[in-house]
């Protein structure tokens, strides 16, 4: 039966199409458990340790894999930008030192979940960067009069991705400096593992644990602070919903003449996001959203910057009905072809098998 064979053929070939991915370079790709130790002390400094321990998708550590490890020990740029991002909107304004450059530690840990669930695991080893920022350059102190001041350090990456989150945040207060009140971001986020005058610790299995933004009032002595206001300006300059994705693509323009980041926030009816961007003057980047809502919901999307909203804009949802008939279309016809091409299955097996084992004839 050639027609059986090539009907084989062709749905061996859209399955293995359907089902098996090929990475470029597999052995890059890896997950990171994220500890960050965060000691504030006098004169307003912050000394950021971060740690970070790579592991596979099956949870296994990466650290001995030389690769990964020189790859995440190359990005330190990047992790540098991510760290200043959790205390300000305008990196390129904040004053900071590099402690100690990053580099694999082999008497670290980095205490994180791996996978499975409810549960965090301690591993062994990590690439550590130790950073100095300033707080008097960033936009995460405010000062609340004499030596008491509001400190809002804000989690990029729970903010920007929903997949990821540091495992582990560790505030420390250091010397003269006083906690005298905390709060953080959503409220029902969970409460931390340690919590004194010296120390808070969080704990985050997962992203919905991790708190958005952590704010403290502390007493900080001997802080010069600059009350110069840095003001940032953006708009939203186009907002458009994909029907055959369910996503929400929002541009951002940059007015003003400032470098910042900005906090792009969509609003639905029982759900909230937000995305961080970070938009040089006179130019436009993208965030893209997930869309839960339904046909004639509203959408509000809001951007903030510099700890104030800076634009507004509401659109409604219209689904192209077009576009989701032609995908249930699709769909019916896949599972046509899909059980057609098992009925040929089994109709070829069942023909080699009369082959190699004819029925015997009967005799009379």
């Amino acid at each position: 039966m050639r027609l059986s064979r090539i009907a084989l053929t062709i749905l061996v070939v859209v399955v293995l199409t359907k089902l098996v991915a090929i990475p470029a370079k597999p052995q890059l790709n890896y997950l990171i458990g994220l500890n960050m130790e965060v000691e504030i002390m006098d004169n307003g400094v912050a000394r950021v340790t971060l740690k970070q321990h790579p592991f596979d998708a099956a949870g296994r550590s990466l650290i001995s894999n030389k690769e990964v490890v020189e790859r995440i020990i190359s990005d330190q740029d990047s992790t540098l930008s991510l760290i200043l991002l959790f205390f300000t909107t305008n990196p390129s304004k904040t004053l900071y030192l590099i402690h100690s450059p990053s580099k694999l530690d082999l008497d670290e840990q980095v205490f994180c979940n791996t996978g499975i669930p409810g549960v965090m695991e301690t591993l062994n080893g990590a690439v550590t960067l130790v950073v100095d920022i300033f707080l008097n350059t960033t936009s995460s102190l405010i000062p609340l009069g004499g030596d008491i001041y509001q400190v809002v350090v804000t989690d990029y990456f729970t903010l920007t991705d929903p997949r990821s989150w540091i495992d582990v945040m560790d505030f420390r207060f250091k010397g003269g400096v006083k906690l005298l009140n905390f709060t953080v971001d959503p409220t029902w986020a969970k409460p931390p593992s340690i919590a004194n005058t010296t120390r808070l610790q969080w704990l985050n299995i997962n992203e919905a644990d991790a708190p958005d933004n952590y704010v403290f009032t502390l007493k900080i002595p001997g802080v010069v602070f600059s009350s110069t206001p840095i003001r940032l300006k953006a708009e939203v300059s186009a907002a458009r919903f994909s029907s055959a994705t369910s996503s929400l693509q929002v541009s951002v323009r940059n007015i003003g003449d400032r470098e910042g980041v900005f906090t792009v926030v969509l609003t639905e009816k029982v759900f909230e996001q937000a995305r961080k961007v970070s938009v040089k003057p006179g130019e436009e980047a993208s965030v893209l959203f997930p869309v839960h809502a339904g046909n004639g919901e509203d959408l509000v999307v809001k951007i903030f910057g510099g700890g104030e909203q800076l634009d507004e804009h509401r659109l409604i949802v219209s689904v192209d009905e077009t576009v989701n008939n032609r995908l249930l279309m699709l769909s019916a016809v896949g599972l046509i072809l899909m059980v057609i091409g098992s009925l040929l299955i089994l109709f070829y097996i069942d023909e080699k098998l009369m082959k190699r084992h004819p029925p015997s004839e009967e005799k009379a």
